[in-house]
């Protein structure tokens, strides 16, 4: 007769339950374009921005920092970091902002393009979830590898190729992403010691914020009396549960200006907001300035 293991050990040989964090890189934009003007003061966003330049001379600052782009440096910026940039190569006036550049093409070699003092600029923007998108604020410069210079070439190809990433173009994006975030971990926020009820409603709300959602909805979810689980809410968090919710809809608008098509009235409806007016009224209070001039001036790069 034949002795057969149990299926349970096929499966996993040991008693121990393991428990894994879910890592959910959520991709939303990666180009590669040819900049001639960037003069910004304010590129607070709430998602996560990488840049890569072959050619020097654009530079970010954040807390009287200065940190060049260059070949050898891969920057990363963790969302909701207010910071400024600059073309040194250009005449812009330090007094107004200006963005200005286009595609990089099959026709475009960095040579030439250093000629006309302009420089490629590779950026791509993703999104990790609740908590990582709530670490804190940065600028940090991280030096070019062999093997992140492999992965840089190759998404560069692919930018220049089309909008259509492949699955494998897919995947070097995630493994470049991947590579600086192993980089940045003594700086990343741990938030292991926040409660699970916390984490619940954040959860909920992360998913449903365009949809109505009351105190007393999340607190029965979470079995508590609703004003003590609004009390340790924005003990918590430092922030009511409305004012949170709010803060996740302004993030999404703009999250659908930088990554959509959609005009702002079609924002403002599928973001939750129940008209325009009250959209733009939201917006200015958290962003400090109008959702239209917002997406006329600052939603590239």
């Amino acid at each position: 007769m034949i002795r057969r293991v149990p299926q349970e050990i096929k499966i996993d040989p040991s008693a121990i339950r393991q428990k894994f964090r879910e890592i959910n890189i959520k991709l939303l934009c990666c180009r590669y374009w040819i900049v001639e003007e960037w003069e910004c003061f304010d590129l607070s966003v709430p998602f996560w921005r990488i840049y890569y330049n072959s050619i020097e001379g654009a530079r970010v600052s954040y807390n009287n920092k200065v940190t060049r782009l260059n070949k050898d440096v891969v920057v990363i910026i963790p969302p909701n970091t207010s910071f400024s940039t600059h073309l040194d190569l250009t005449n812009v006036q330090h007094n107004s902002e200006s963005i200005a550049g286009r595609q990089f093409t099959q026709g475009d070699n960095l040579l030439q393009i250093r000629k006309t003092n302009k420089v490629d600029h590779l950026f791509i923007h993703f999104s990790l979830g609740f908590p990582l998108d709530y670490t804190n604020a940065g600028v940090y410069s991280l030096p070019v590898t062999d093997q992140k210079l492999i992965l840089i070439s190759d998404i560069q190809q692919a930018c220049i190729q089309g909008e259509e990433f492949s699955f494998f173009d897919c995947m070097k994006v995630n493994m470049l992403v991947n590579s600086c975030l192993l980089q940045l971990n003594n700086f990343l926020t741990d938030f292991k010691t926040m409660d699970q009820r916390i984490f619940t409603a954040m959860n909920y709300i992360d998913g449903n914020c365009n949809k109505i959602i009351t105190n007393n909805e999340l607190a029965n979810m979470v079995n508590m009396a609703p004003n003590s689980f609004a009390r340790l809410f924005k003990n918590t968090t430092g922030t009511t549960i409305q004012q949170y919710i709010v803060k996740k809809r302004i993030e999404n608008a703009l999250n659908f200006m930088h990554h959509s098509d959609k005009n702002l009235d079609e924002i403002a409806h599928e973001c939750g907001f129940s008209d325009r007016f009250h959209f733009s009224k939201s917006f200015k209070k958290n962003v400090n300035m109008s959702p239209s001039y917002y997406k006329k001036n600052l939603t590239l790069f």
